[in-house]
């Protein structure tokens, strides 16, 4: 099984937010135990790094995203991605591209916790991580 996680759910680990931190590390934990492959945009890591170095500092942020980035596989993003983008219905064009990134992949489904996300997505199977965890199961 191949997921793409959205941005809220890497950070959900970084930055310890209780109470979604433990079942974003079982997310990662079953990526490391190679049951599922787990991907992250490349847009979502200069994200994860402004983020983190505001909130704990540039040596912080690095760690941060040196940990992600050799946790998770991360899908290129180019013109063209972009432009799909562009042209879905979403208003939130991150979205937008996360499920076009997914979808490039062949993306089982797209891990988040954005409710709206989860309503709105045209291209790809959007769902939550307890949801994940059912699937699996």
């Amino acid at each position: 099984m191949t997921i793409l996680l959205d941005t809220n759910i890497i950070m959900d680990v970084l930055q310890e937010r209780l109470p979604f931190v433990d079942d974003a590390l079982k997310i990662l934990e079953l990526g490391r135990e190679k049951k599922i492959t787990c991907f992250f945009t490349a847009n979502a890591a200069a994200d994860i790094f402004y983020i983190y170095s505001k909130a704990r500092g540039r040596k912080a942020a690095n760690d941060a995203l040196s940990f992600v980035l050799n946790t998770l596989d991360v899908v290129q993003i180019g013109k063209e991605d972009c432009l799909k983008a562009l042209a879905l219905p979403n208003e939130d064009f991150e979205d937008s591209l996360v499920e076009v990134c997914a979808k490039k992949i062949g993306a089982d489904y797209v891990v988040s916790r954005d409710d709206e996300f989860i309503a709105t997505a045209t291209e790809v199977k959007v769902v939550k991580p307890d949801e994940l965890f059912t699937i699996i199961q």
